[in-house]
């Protein structure tokens, strides 16, 4: 499994159980509306900053977007206009800052990934926080299609690139196995 797989499964994972805690513990000082969307956002600058560290680039770069989208989250009932430019921001910072290489591929990844990742989370029709809990981890699952349509464009899968210490791990135990059995 490649690193940016297993890492985006275990951030989604860590997303859909410490979004809502978030949210509710912002809810009682702020409002749960913008606490919610405080605590996505968050949840998404965090994603961003890993992003860039995986595409080689310095966390820095993704700082106009995030804060785009920060002026939209503490905006008084901007529901929509949040989540839908959130999408578009987090599609803008992988394809377009992060993993820019192949424009058209990467379009196509983005169509997929984000339209199918927003499509189930509609169709879960998440209402009660356990729901949301499950269509945030469900969404990052489908994100992790991304790395398998834009392989090119991840520097760790570049030839010379340092073994993924867990690959290493593997091999080494599956090794020790073959010997001893």
């Amino acid at each position: 499994m490649k690193r940016h797989v297993r890492t985006t499964l275990v951030y989604g994972l860590i997303s859909a159980l410490a979004v809502m805690p978030a949210a509710g513990s912002l809810a009682g000082i702020i409002g749960w509306p913008m606490a919610f969307k405080l605590a996505l956002w968050a949840d998404l600058s965090i994603y961003a900053a890993l992003l860039a560290r995986w595409s080689g680039k310095s966390p820095m770069i993704v700082l106009f977007p995030v804060a785009l989208l920060l002026s939209t989250a503490i905006w008084p009932d901007g529901y929509s206009v949040f989540f839908f430019l959130g999408l578009g921001i987090f599609s803008w910072i992988r394809s377009g800052i992060c993993f820019g290489g192949t424009p058209v591929r990467a379009m196509a990844a983005e169509v997929i990934t984000v339209g199918g990742g927003a499509g189930l989370v509609s169709l879960l029709g998440p209402s009660a926080g356990l729901n949301w809990a499950i269509s945030i981890w469900l969404f990052f699952l489908v994100q992790t299609l991304y790395f398998y349509m834009v392989p090119t464009s991840c520097p760790a899968n570049a030839v010379g690139a340092a073994p993924d210490p867990f690959d290493r791990a593997h091999r080494e135990a599956r090794r020790v196995l073959d010997e001893a059995g």
